[in-house]
């Protein structure tokens, strides 16, 4: 009687996981990538020769296939050839007008994250993308107050929404 009493607790743990499981289904994503800001976050490097602010921008990503990020080889594409399959854009408040005005930086043209899902299967996936652009000081930089566009493109070229950061102060 005792082994009876025994292994119907383990029997019916078994018979609840096995159903849960079976009952799983994947989240139903858009196969147009979707980002949400997440935060922005800045440090300050120094070593004996320099110093710099080194910024994390973060966003939560949802993609419905799963085609996010591009492999080294897949970078020259001319397919690529306006951005790559990260955008940033770069804003700074001007002081005297008091308005954000656009400030290229060419380091930003063309920036790509590597594959996401390393399988490649076709799949939803979700998460969260860093890009830690770095700002150095030198005799000419004032601190200045910036904030981010941000937008990501998978290997389809579908282009997410764009998302805005936060702002931050950084050397210029």
């Amino acid at each position: 009687m005792k082994k009876r009493i025994v292994f119907q607790p383990i029997l019916v743990a078994l018979f609840i996981s096995a159903t849960t499981v079976g009952c799983f289904e994947p989240p139903s994503y858009s196969n147009t990538p979707e980002i949400t800001f997440n935060n922005i976050t800045k440090f300050t490097v120094k070593d004996s020769f320099s110093k710099r602010d080194s910024v994390i921008i973060s966003l939560d990503y949802k993609d419905g296939d799963g085609d996010l990020g591009e492999g080294v080889n897949g970078r020259n594409s001319p397919r690529y050839s306006d951005w790559g399959n990260y955008e940033l854009r770069l804003f700074r408040l001007e002081a005297a007008t008091k308005q954000f005005v656009e400030f290229p930086q060419p380091e930003n043209k063309t920036i790509f994250f590597p594959i996401l899902k390393t399988d490649l299967k076709r799949g939803p996936i979700e998460g969260k993308l860093d890009y830690s652009p770095s700002y150095p000081y030198n005799n000419r930089s004032k601190m200045t107050v910036i904030k981010y566009q941000v937008r990501i493109r998978d290997r389809n070229l579908n282009v997410s929404n764009m998302v805005e950061s936060d702002t931050i102060s950084v050397p210029l």
